[in-house]
């Protein structure tokens, strides 16, 4: 399965990261459907050049003409950003377009906030790495897309549930 051998090749390689999007959701506990893994990594040079070592090693290809590491640079990216509306880099399989990652380098919270506020799950002796509840409802609430608000109002329940419980 494809998301397994994503988590064993972050496991391996060390990646900080922690899973975002609509499989986040999911793993919270909200039942979604999404075909594509949604990730964020620190976006530092090592961070960056990791995540793409991983993501290239199972066969993805970055859909732009961009070194990922290359926007390390806070100045590129805000550029990327701004003028290109870059949020994230996807990555794809050629042969199989159901293996999608899409790398998040501009979310509207700091991509190492993000990664350090991660929760830990244990998925049948996996580690896994998600958005914490907070980070995961700032980050659909910026969107302005209906799913995202569907799955905000979701995750506020999930999220006072977890306050009154």
């Amino acid at each position: 399965m494809f998301i397994r051998d994503l988590l064993a090749a972050l496991a391996t390689k060390q990646v900080p990261y922690c899973i975002v999007g609509g499989v986040a959701v999911t793993l919270h506990g909200v039942p979604r459907l999404t075909y594509d893994v949604d990730l964020v990594v620190p976006t530092t040079v090592e961070a960056l050049t990791a995540i793409d070592q991983v993501l290239t090693g199972l066969s993805l290809r970055c859909r732009l003409p961009i070194q990922l590491a290359d926007l390390a640079d806070d100045k590129l990216r805000t550029e990327y950003r701004d003028e290109r509306n870059l949020i994230a880099v996807t990555y794809t399989d050629p042969s199989d377009p159901l293996r999608e990652v899409d790398v998040l380098v501009s979310p509207p919270v700091p991509p190492a906030d993000i990664v350090a506020r991660a929760v830990m799950l244990d998925l049948q002796g996996v580690r896994v790495y998600v958005a914490s509840l907070a980070d995961l409802i700032a980050m659909k609430r910026s969107t302005g897309r209906a799913q995202d608000e569907s799955d905000v109002a979701h995750l506020e329940r999930l999220a006072k549930n977890d306050r009154d419980g």
